[in-house]
């Protein structure tokens, strides 16, 4: 079973790796497990045992070569942390706010996954901090089927805009083979689609409005919602650093968070006859999920999301979402 440990005062002790459990208590177990690891260079190994007395030890052992004992510690219950693990170490998460911490990723990735080269490239074409041109950057959030890309062509069309997505179309090549691989090589990948598709929108909004079909709020709410465990209370608290926007990423001028409640989505799902992709599937399944998913949404910030029900006709929605622009971008 794959574990989590961490040292709840502590924001470098975040350790993860794998629980084993012998159902059959053999002595042989732990002999075999350190014949197991004797290929790697270093590694911990924790023990557990029961007393006579029902107390629970924990031993410590350090191998590099040759081993050693660390620590024995008694093991005690003790109530539930304030914060989430995965929050105490953010910076080695699997949300990205820096161009350079997702580029770290994947230039470790070359030599076993070839398309990296071709990311690599492209990102390297990249002027990162472009500034965004005078016209006004609108980005379309919201789960599948809350009617995002019906209102994003409909604002094309309305504003005369031009509609990107994030990641880019240069990127559909390689987003099958992406989605498979681990979740910190995945969302590096997806971190670098919003840095790509910023260059262009930098170019874009020189000519006229920019309309986004998700970007970097989508890529860190559906990150967060998957490494926090749990339910919505294991979020990062409001205004957490986790939440904020990354300093190097072209920031848009408005983000709309389209909402609808789930019986109408999943209808609307139904209706449309396609095969649901893996995160849909998780959003229908585990209702927990979609709730983390969505509220990490509201939590963003600099810039946060105006939540918008899409619930109504679609003409309704979009002189709602019409004389929201006009508001906030002058429009």
């Amino acid at each position: 079973m794959r574990l989590l440990s961490f040292y709840s005062d502590s924001y470098t002790s975040l350790e993860k790796g794998f629980l084993v459990q012998d159902l059959h208590s053999s002595s042989e177990t732990e002999h075999l497990l350190k014949c197991l690891l004797l290929e790697h260079e270093q590694y911990y190994l924790c023990t557990y045992d029961k007393d006579s007395d029902g107390c629970i030890w924990q031993s410590l052992n350090y191998f590099r070569g040759k081993g050693s004992e660390i620590r024995r510690t008694r093991i005690l219950p003790v109530k539930g942390v304030p914060l989430y693990p995965y929050i105490l170490n953010s910076s080695n998460s699997a949300v990205f706010y820096t161009f350079a911490g997702a580029c770290s990723v994947l230039r470790e990735c070359k030599e076993i996954i070839p398309e990296v080269k071709g990311i690599l490239d492209l990102a390297g074409q990249c002027t990162i901090k472009a500034p965004k041109g005078d016209f006004p950057v609108i980005v379309i959030e919201g789960l599948d089927a809350t009617g995002k890309s019906t209102l994003c062509h409909a604002l094309k069309d309305r504003l005369n805009a031009f509609l990107l997505k994030s990641p880019p179309s240069c990127l559909s090549q390689w987003r099958k083979t992406f989605d498979e691989e681990p979740t910190l090589i995945k969302r590096a990948f997806y971190a670098l689609g919003n840095y790509i598709a910023a260059c262009e929108i930098a170019t874009l909004s020189c000519k006229a409005p920019v309309i986004i079909d998700r970007f970097w709020h989508s890529t860190a709410a559906y990150a967060i919602a998957t490494e926090v465990g749990g339910k919505i209370e294991n979020l990062p608290p409001h205004h957490h650093t986790l939440f904020q926007w990354p300093s190097d990423l072209l920031k848009p001028d408005i983000v709309l968070l389209l909402t609808v409640r789930p019986e109408v989505r999943i209808k609307r799902l139904q209706e449309r006859g396609l095969g649901k992709t893996k995160e849909e599937n998780e959003l229908e399944a585990n209702s927990y999920f979609r709730q983390k998913v969505e509220e990490a949404y509201r939590r963003m910030e600099n810039p946060s999301c105006i939540v918008v029900d899409s619930a109504p006709s679609k003409e309704d929605v979009l002189q709602h979402i019409l004389s929201l622009i006009r508001l906030y971008c002058g429009l």
